[in-house]
């Protein structure tokens, strides 16, 4: 059928028509060679009402491509992966939005619940990075791939990945992080090489809010730290060691509501 029958039977536009076939998504079945009409087959109608609905979830036209590229009982898969993606970032962007109304709202009650800890002396295997803030997902992940090897050469892991802010870190300048592993005591600096790094901390106390996977994601996160130090400012207590995220959960395989990591400071009194 032509393009234009081709049109009216699936609702798709002339223009439509042309960027799918341009891009390869829904190239017509036959190009008349003297004119460069375009001719569609009856087989190509169910393609054409898929891409409709799948547009209609806002799907980019490169998973379209993957989606129809696939055997059909396998595209039920990638819908589904591609809906929990879009629902994870859905979620992250209504605490985005939540963190930003708190701004334009003056006095408005906070629902976080700081908390505190005593904390044992703690020996870490570490990496240094200065980085920007859409730099720390990818800092964390690759440094924590390479000093896994490290703790577990000195007897695995004796607690959670604490990744520690040496300096600020947000939209006006990049500043340095720490990404700590916790290993047993008496490591001493020459049991390590390269850029790992040897970190022992005095017992102590914390101040920390718990948030969820979605709540971590910055600038939202921010809350957490400006509702810890709030607390120890009306307590009157002074911190005693950098901020910190301790993640006690692991981070990329949770549901975006789930709890996974404390925004901590230690202190003293």
């Amino acid at each position: 059928m032509s393009s234009g029958a081709f049109s009216r039977r699936t609702r798709l536009s002339s223009k439509a028509l042309r960027l799918y076939a341009e891009s390869g998504l829904l190239p017509p079945a036959r190009v008349d060679p003297r004119n460069g009409y375009r001719y569609y087959g009856d087989h190509q109608v169910a393609d054409a009402r898929l891409i409709i609905l799948l547009r209609g979830l806002d799907m980019p036209l490169g998973t379209i491509a993957a989606v129809l590229a696939q055997d059909p009982s396998r595209r039920a898969d990638l819908l589904a992966a591609y809906w929990t993606s879009v629902e994870a970032t859905r979620l992250a962007q209504r605490h985005l939005a939540a963190y930003v109304m708190s701004q334009f709202i003056e006095g408005k009650e906070k629902q976080m619940d700081v908390r505190t800890r005593e904390c044992d002396s703690m020996t870490y295997v570490t990496e240094r990075r200065r980085v920007r803030p859409d730099e720390i997902p990818d800092f964390i992940r690759l440094s924590c791939n390479r000093l896994a090897p490290v703790a577990e050469g000195l007897g695995g892991w004796a607690g959670p990945l604490t990744t520690i802010y040496r300096s600020p870190v947000n939209d006006d300048t990049d500043g340095v992080v720490e990404n700590a592993i916790p290993v047993r005591g008496g490591v001493l600096p020459t049991d390590v090489s390269g850029e790992t790094n040897v970190l022992v901390e005095p017992a102590g106390e914390l101040a920390y809010v718990r948030i969820t996977q979605a709540e971590v994601v910055y600038p939202q996160i921010l809350t957490a730290y400006d509702e810890v130090y709030a607390w120890l400012s009306r307590e009157g207590l002074t911190p005693s060691l950098p901020p910190r995220e301790i993640y006690f959960a692991p981070f990329d395989d949770a549901h975006p509501e789930a709890e996974v990591c404390d925004v901590a400071v230690p202190f003293r009194r």
